[in-house]
Protein backbone atom coordinates (compact mmCIF):
# COMPACT_ATOMS: atom_id res chain seq x y z
CA UNK A 1 0.00 0.00 0.00
CA UNK A 2 1.54 3.39 -0.80
CA UNK A 3 -1.33 5.98 0.03
CA UNK A 4 1.35 8.42 1.21
CA UNK A 5 2.99 8.69 -1.86
CA UNK A 6 2.62 12.11 -3.87
CA UNK A 7 3.35 10.08 -7.25
CA UNK A 8 1.57 7.35 -9.13
CA UNK A 9 3.18 4.52 -10.44
CA UNK A 10 4.24 4.53 -14.55
CA UNK A 11 1.91 3.36 -16.15
CA UNK A 12 2.59 1.66 -19.53
CA UNK A 13 -0.23 1.11 -21.65
CA UNK A 14 0.04 -1.39 -24.57
CA UNK A 15 -1.48 -0.70 -27.61
CA UNK A 16 -1.65 -1.99 -31.26
CA UNK A 17 -0.30 1.03 -32.39
CA UNK A 18 2.12 1.78 -29.94
CA UNK A 19 2.84 2.35 -26.34
CA UNK A 20 1.56 5.37 -24.16
CA UNK A 21 3.16 6.36 -20.76
CA UNK A 22 1.89 8.78 -18.08
CA UNK A 23 2.74 9.31 -14.52
CA UNK A 24 0.07 11.40 -12.05
CA UNK A 25 0.95 12.93 -9.49
CA UNK A 26 -1.70 13.92 -6.62
CA UNK A 27 -1.80 17.36 -4.51
CA UNK A 28 -4.51 17.82 -1.73
CA UNK A 29 -6.38 14.92 -3.04
CA UNK A 30 -6.54 15.92 -6.95
CA UNK A 31 -4.89 14.11 -9.67
CA UNK A 32 -3.20 15.33 -12.12
CA UNK A 33 -0.75 14.51 -15.04
CA UNK A 34 3.22 14.61 -14.11
CA UNK A 35 4.90 13.18 -17.46
CA UNK A 36 3.46 11.53 -20.31
CA UNK A 37 4.72 10.42 -24.10
CA UNK A 38 3.54 7.72 -26.79
CA UNK A 39 5.88 5.71 -28.61
CA UNK A 40 4.12 4.30 -31.99
CA UNK A 41 5.00 0.94 -33.73
CA UNK A 42 7.18 1.25 -36.59
CA UNK A 43 4.65 -1.16 -37.64
CA UNK A 44 1.42 -1.67 -36.52
CA UNK A 45 0.47 -5.27 -35.16
CA UNK A 46 -1.70 -6.04 -37.72
CA UNK A 47 -4.53 -8.35 -36.94
CA UNK A 48 -6.91 -7.00 -33.98
CA UNK A 49 -7.17 -10.76 -32.78
CA UNK A 50 -4.06 -11.85 -30.94
CA UNK A 51 -5.53 -14.13 -28.62
CA UNK A 52 -4.56 -17.03 -30.09
CA UNK A 53 -0.93 -16.31 -31.44
CA UNK A 54 2.59 -16.10 -29.88
CA UNK A 55 3.31 -12.89 -27.71
CA UNK A 56 4.56 -9.66 -29.75
CA UNK A 57 7.27 -7.44 -27.84
CA UNK A 58 6.62 -4.06 -27.19
CA UNK A 59 10.27 -3.60 -25.02
CA UNK A 60 11.49 -1.16 -27.73
CA UNK A 61 8.38 1.03 -27.07
CA UNK A 62 8.47 0.58 -23.05
CA UNK A 63 12.04 2.13 -23.20
CA UNK A 64 11.08 5.65 -25.67
CA UNK A 65 7.98 6.02 -24.23
CA UNK A 66 9.74 6.30 -20.77
CA UNK A 67 12.59 8.04 -22.03
CA UNK A 68 10.43 10.28 -23.76
CA UNK A 69 8.77 11.37 -20.21
CA UNK A 70 10.74 13.97 -17.72
CA UNK A 71 10.72 14.58 -14.19
CA UNK A 72 9.53 10.86 -13.61
CA UNK A 73 9.78 9.99 -9.89
CA UNK A 74 10.38 6.46 -8.51
CA UNK A 75 10.91 2.59 -10.41
CA UNK A 76 7.35 1.07 -9.75
CA UNK A 77 5.67 0.50 -13.06
CA UNK A 78 1.95 -0.81 -13.93
CA UNK A 79 0.74 -1.72 -17.27
CA UNK A 80 -2.38 -3.05 -19.46
CA UNK A 81 -2.50 -6.51 -21.44
CA UNK A 82 -2.82 -5.46 -24.67
CA UNK A 83 -6.72 -5.46 -25.51
CA UNK A 84 -6.60 -7.81 -28.28
CA UNK A 85 -5.07 -10.48 -26.47
CA UNK A 86 -7.82 -10.61 -23.76
CA UNK A 87 -10.83 -12.19 -24.07
CA UNK A 88 -13.85 -11.17 -21.99
CA UNK A 89 -16.63 -13.27 -20.64
CA UNK A 90 -20.09 -12.91 -19.08
CA UNK A 91 -21.30 -16.07 -17.24
CA UNK A 92 -24.93 -16.85 -16.35
CA UNK A 93 -23.99 -18.95 -12.79
CA UNK A 94 -23.80 -17.75 -9.39
CA UNK A 95 -20.41 -16.52 -8.67
CA UNK A 96 -20.13 -18.20 -5.51
CA UNK A 97 -19.65 -21.82 -7.23
CA UNK A 98 -16.84 -20.56 -9.23
CA UNK A 99 -15.07 -17.83 -6.85
CA UNK A 100 -11.93 -20.32 -6.58
CA UNK A 101 -9.23 -20.63 -9.30
CA UNK A 102 -10.13 -24.02 -10.35
CA UNK A 103 -13.63 -24.08 -10.54
CA UNK A 104 -13.12 -20.00 -12.76
CA UNK A 105 -10.51 -22.34 -15.26
CA UNK A 106 -13.54 -24.67 -15.46
CA UNK A 107 -16.10 -22.62 -15.91
CA UNK A 108 -14.05 -20.28 -18.54
CA UNK A 109 -12.97 -23.74 -20.15
CA UNK A 110 -16.68 -24.68 -20.62
CA UNK A 111 -17.58 -21.08 -21.87
CA UNK A 112 -14.16 -20.63 -24.49
CA UNK A 113 -14.15 -24.23 -25.63
CA UNK A 114 -10.66 -24.85 -25.02
CA UNK A 115 -8.77 -25.30 -21.88
CA UNK A 116 -7.75 -22.81 -19.32
CA UNK A 117 -4.58 -24.18 -18.18
CA UNK A 118 -2.02 -22.03 -19.83
CA UNK A 119 -4.15 -18.75 -19.03
CA UNK A 120 -4.52 -15.89 -16.48
CA UNK A 121 -7.71 -14.72 -15.65
CA UNK A 122 -9.65 -12.54 -13.15
CA UNK A 123 -13.37 -12.39 -12.55
CA UNK A 124 -15.84 -9.90 -10.76
CA UNK A 125 -19.30 -9.64 -10.30
CA UNK A 126 -21.19 -7.29 -12.44
CA UNK A 127 -23.39 -5.26 -9.84
CA UNK A 128 -26.11 -5.11 -12.04
CA UNK A 129 -27.44 -8.82 -12.80
CA UNK A 130 -27.88 -11.04 -9.81
CA UNK A 131 -25.60 -14.21 -10.17
CA UNK A 132 -23.30 -12.91 -13.26
CA UNK A 133 -20.27 -12.61 -13.02
CA UNK A 134 -17.34 -11.08 -15.31
CA UNK A 135 -13.95 -12.28 -16.25
CA UNK A 136 -10.76 -11.57 -18.49
CA UNK A 137 -8.29 -13.76 -19.58
CA UNK A 138 -5.12 -14.28 -21.72
CA UNK A 139 -2.30 -16.28 -22.29
CA UNK A 140 -0.22 -16.67 -19.63
CA UNK A 141 2.47 -16.00 -21.95
CA UNK A 142 1.79 -12.33 -22.84
CA UNK A 143 1.68 -11.77 -19.52
CA UNK A 144 5.39 -13.14 -19.06
CA UNK A 145 5.87 -11.06 -22.18
CA UNK A 146 4.38 -7.98 -20.67
CA UNK A 147 6.14 -7.98 -17.20
CA UNK A 148 9.69 -8.96 -19.26
CA UNK A 149 8.99 -5.34 -22.03
CA UNK A 150 8.31 -3.58 -18.62
CA UNK A 151 11.54 -4.56 -16.71
CA UNK A 152 13.74 -5.02 -19.68
CA UNK A 153 13.74 -0.91 -19.27
CA UNK A 154 14.75 -0.60 -15.47
CA UNK A 155 10.61 -0.77 -14.32
CA UNK A 156 9.35 -3.01 -10.84
CA UNK A 157 6.01 -4.24 -13.18
CA UNK A 158 3.77 -4.32 -9.98
CA UNK A 159 0.77 -5.15 -11.75
CA UNK A 160 -1.18 -6.32 -15.08
CA UNK A 161 -4.28 -4.82 -15.44
CA UNK A 162 -7.20 -5.00 -18.18
CA UNK A 163 -8.78 -2.65 -19.93
CA UNK A 164 -12.16 -3.18 -18.51
CA UNK A 165 -11.14 -1.98 -14.93
CA UNK A 166 -8.72 0.74 -16.31
CA UNK A 167 -11.41 2.46 -18.16
CA UNK A 168 -13.53 2.42 -14.96
CA UNK A 169 -10.36 3.45 -12.87
CA UNK A 170 -10.02 6.56 -15.51
CA UNK A 171 -13.54 7.51 -15.05
CA UNK A 172 -13.51 7.69 -11.77
CA UNK A 173 -10.37 9.75 -12.08
CA UNK A 174 -11.80 12.48 -14.03
CA UNK A 175 -15.38 12.31 -12.39
CA UNK A 176 -15.62 11.29 -9.12
CA UNK A 177 -19.63 11.28 -9.13
CA UNK A 178 -19.61 8.92 -11.89
CA UNK A 179 -19.18 6.20 -9.16
CA UNK A 180 -22.11 6.67 -7.46
CA UNK A 181 -24.44 6.03 -10.53
CA UNK A 182 -24.03 4.56 -14.12
CA UNK A 183 -21.66 5.52 -17.16
CA UNK A 184 -19.87 4.11 -20.32
CA UNK A 185 -16.94 4.73 -21.66
CA UNK A 186 -15.57 4.09 -25.46
CA UNK A 187 -12.49 3.11 -26.07
CA UNK A 188 -12.08 3.60 -29.97
CA UNK A 189 -8.29 1.95 -30.06
CA UNK A 190 -6.34 1.54 -33.35
CA UNK A 191 -6.57 -2.45 -33.54
CA UNK A 192 -10.58 -2.27 -31.49
CA UNK A 193 -13.01 -0.25 -30.45
CA UNK A 194 -14.56 -1.66 -26.84
CA UNK A 195 -17.45 -0.24 -24.77
CA UNK A 196 -17.40 -0.74 -21.31
CA UNK A 197 -21.14 -0.20 -19.02
CA UNK A 198 -19.60 1.13 -15.32
CA UNK A 199 -22.31 0.89 -12.64
CA UNK A 200 -20.87 2.53 -9.36
CA UNK A 201 -17.47 2.50 -10.33
CA UNK A 202 -17.20 -0.95 -11.32
CA UNK A 203 -16.97 -2.79 -14.94
CA UNK A 204 -20.74 -4.30 -14.90
CA UNK A 205 -20.87 -5.09 -18.90
CA UNK A 206 -18.19 -5.34 -21.78
CA UNK A 207 -18.71 -5.24 -25.45
CA UNK A 208 -16.23 -5.63 -28.40
CA UNK A 209 -17.64 -2.89 -31.53
CA UNK A 210 -17.68 -5.48 -34.70
CA UNK A 211 -15.58 -3.95 -37.37
CA UNK A 212 -15.30 -0.71 -35.66
CA UNK A 213 -11.61 -0.61 -34.78
CA UNK A 214 -10.17 2.98 -35.70
CA UNK A 215 -7.68 1.30 -37.59
CA UNK A 216 -10.55 0.33 -40.52
CA UNK A 217 -11.34 3.93 -40.83
CA UNK A 218 -7.53 4.92 -41.07
CA UNK A 219 -7.89 2.81 -43.94
CA UNK A 220 -11.27 3.32 -45.38
CA UNK A 221 -9.49 7.11 -45.89
CA UNK A 222 -6.39 6.08 -46.83
CA UNK A 223 -7.74 3.79 -50.01
CA UNK A 224 -10.00 6.68 -51.37
CA UNK A 225 -7.19 9.32 -50.66
CA UNK A 226 -4.28 6.71 -51.92
CA UNK A 227 -2.77 7.76 -49.12
CA UNK A 228 -0.58 5.80 -46.49
CA UNK A 229 -2.27 5.19 -42.95
CA UNK A 230 0.31 7.76 -41.70
CA UNK A 231 -0.93 10.37 -44.22
CA UNK A 232 -4.50 9.67 -44.33
CA UNK A 233 -4.46 10.53 -39.99
CA UNK A 234 -2.34 13.60 -40.06
CA UNK A 235 -5.31 14.36 -43.03
CA UNK A 236 -7.93 13.20 -40.40
CA UNK A 237 -6.03 15.29 -37.54
CA UNK A 238 -5.97 18.46 -40.01
CA UNK A 239 -9.45 18.55 -40.94
CA UNK A 240 -11.35 16.62 -38.28
CA UNK A 241 -14.49 14.32 -39.50
CA UNK A 242 -15.92 17.28 -41.59
CA UNK A 243 -19.27 16.80 -40.19
CA UNK A 244 -18.60 20.55 -38.33
CA UNK A 245 -17.60 23.81 -39.97
CA UNK A 246 -14.75 26.17 -38.40
CA UNK A 247 -15.47 28.75 -35.53
CA UNK A 248 -15.23 31.09 -38.52
CA UNK A 249 -15.56 29.45 -41.69
CA UNK A 250 -15.48 32.49 -43.96
CA UNK A 251 -12.19 32.32 -43.33
CA UNK A 252 -11.55 28.99 -44.46
CA UNK A 253 -9.77 28.34 -47.81
CA UNK A 254 -11.62 26.80 -50.63
CA UNK A 255 -9.53 24.02 -51.02
CA UNK A 256 -9.45 23.07 -47.29
CA UNK A 257 -13.26 23.54 -47.51
CA UNK A 258 -13.51 21.26 -50.39
CA UNK A 259 -11.28 18.49 -48.70
CA UNK A 260 -13.67 18.73 -45.75
CA UNK A 261 -16.79 17.63 -47.20
CA UNK A 262 -14.80 15.00 -49.20
CA UNK A 263 -13.17 13.23 -45.77
CA UNK A 264 -17.08 13.82 -44.38
CA UNK A 265 -18.51 11.79 -47.72
CA UNK A 266 -15.97 9.09 -47.48
CA UNK A 267 -15.98 8.57 -43.57
CA UNK A 268 -19.46 8.43 -43.56
CA UNK A 269 -20.27 4.66 -43.72
CA UNK A 270 -17.58 4.06 -41.26
CA UNK A 271 -19.02 6.66 -38.96
CA UNK A 272 -22.86 5.16 -39.40
CA UNK A 273 -21.26 2.00 -38.60
CA UNK A 274 -19.68 2.89 -35.27
CA UNK A 275 -22.37 4.59 -34.14
CA UNK A 276 -24.69 2.20 -34.73
CA UNK A 277 -23.24 -0.29 -33.03
CA UNK A 278 -22.74 1.69 -29.69
CA UNK A 279 -26.69 2.09 -30.36
CA UNK A 280 -26.79 -1.78 -30.41
CA UNK A 281 -24.71 -2.13 -27.81
CA UNK A 282 -26.40 0.81 -25.87
CA UNK A 283 -29.97 -0.81 -26.25
CA UNK A 284 -28.83 -4.37 -25.20
CA UNK A 285 -27.38 -3.01 -22.26
CA UNK A 286 -30.69 -1.33 -21.00
CA UNK A 287 -32.85 -4.63 -22.05
CA UNK A 288 -30.24 -6.77 -19.85
CA UNK A 289 -30.62 -4.11 -16.86
CA UNK A 290 -34.05 -2.97 -16.68
CA UNK A 291 -34.08 -0.46 -18.38
CA UNK A 292 -30.80 1.21 -17.23
CA UNK A 293 -28.94 3.86 -18.99
CA UNK A 294 -25.76 5.33 -18.59
CA UNK A 295 -25.51 9.43 -17.92
CA UNK A 296 -22.67 9.91 -20.25
CA UNK A 297 -20.15 8.47 -22.16
CA UNK A 298 -16.71 9.02 -22.01
CA UNK A 299 -14.20 8.60 -24.75
CA UNK A 300 -10.62 7.26 -24.59
CA UNK A 301 -8.23 6.19 -27.68
CA UNK A 302 -6.87 7.57 -30.71
CA UNK A 303 -10.30 7.95 -32.35
CA UNK A 304 -11.57 10.21 -29.81
CA UNK A 305 -8.83 12.70 -30.34
CA UNK A 306 -10.50 13.87 -34.00
CA UNK A 307 -12.16 16.85 -34.10
CA UNK A 308 -16.05 16.93 -33.76
CA UNK A 309 -16.09 13.39 -32.33
CA UNK A 310 -17.44 14.31 -28.67
CA UNK A 311 -20.14 16.86 -29.92
CA UNK A 312 -20.81 14.49 -33.28
CA UNK A 313 -21.38 11.58 -30.68
CA UNK A 314 -23.21 13.36 -28.56
CA UNK A 315 -25.96 14.94 -31.18
CA UNK A 316 -26.34 11.21 -32.57
CA UNK A 317 -27.08 9.48 -29.23
CA UNK A 318 -28.73 12.21 -27.39
CA UNK A 319 -26.37 11.32 -24.60
CA UNK A 320 -23.25 13.61 -23.38
CA UNK A 321 -20.40 12.59 -24.87
CA UNK A 322 -16.94 13.83 -22.88
CA UNK A 323 -13.53 12.88 -24.02
CA UNK A 324 -11.44 11.67 -21.08
CA UNK A 325 -8.79 14.68 -19.52
CA UNK A 326 -7.18 15.20 -16.47
CA UNK A 327 -5.53 18.74 -15.87
CA UNK A 328 -1.75 18.66 -16.45
CA UNK A 329 0.95 20.03 -13.69
CA UNK A 330 2.59 22.05 -16.43
CA UNK A 331 0.22 23.48 -18.34
CA UNK A 332 2.58 24.55 -20.96
CA UNK A 333 3.16 20.92 -21.36
CA UNK A 334 -0.34 21.21 -23.52
CA UNK A 335 1.22 21.59 -26.50
CA UNK A 336 4.44 18.77 -26.61
CA UNK A 337 2.17 16.16 -24.81
CA UNK A 338 -0.09 13.55 -26.74
CA UNK A 339 -3.77 14.65 -26.26
CA UNK A 340 -5.10 13.70 -22.85
CA UNK A 341 -7.92 11.29 -24.02
CA UNK A 342 -5.01 9.13 -25.43
CA UNK A 343 -3.80 9.07 -21.97
CA UNK A 344 -6.35 7.99 -20.08
CA UNK A 345 -5.63 4.10 -19.46
CA UNK A 346 -2.36 5.37 -18.42
CA UNK A 347 -3.06 7.14 -16.52
CA UNK A 348 -5.28 4.78 -14.56
CA UNK A 349 -2.23 2.16 -14.65
CA UNK A 350 -0.36 5.18 -12.99
CA UNK A 351 -3.33 5.73 -10.14
CA UNK A 352 -2.38 2.10 -9.25
CA UNK A 353 -0.07 3.36 -6.87
CA UNK A 354 -3.18 4.66 -4.06
CA UNK A 355 -5.39 1.55 -4.31
CA UNK A 356 -5.27 -0.16 -1.03
CA UNK A 357 -5.14 -3.83 -2.34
Amino acid sequence: MVLASKQGWMGFDIGAAGVKAAQLVRRNGAYCIRSAAFAPRRQAWPEPWLATEPPRPSGDEVSCAASLCETVRGRSAAALMPAAACETFSLAAPAGKRGHEHGLASALAIEAQRPMHDCVFAAWPTGLQAGQINAVAAARSWSDQVTADVASSGWRCRLIDALPWALARAVALMAPDATQGTVAALDWGYGRATMCLIHHGVPAMVRILKDCAFRTTLEALARALRLDERDADAALRRFGLGGCALADDSCEPPADATTRSIIAELLEPELARLVHEIRRTLAYWQGATRGRCPDAVYLFGGGCTLADFDQRLSSQLALRAERWRLPLERPDDEHTLPPTCLLGVAAALSALAWEDR
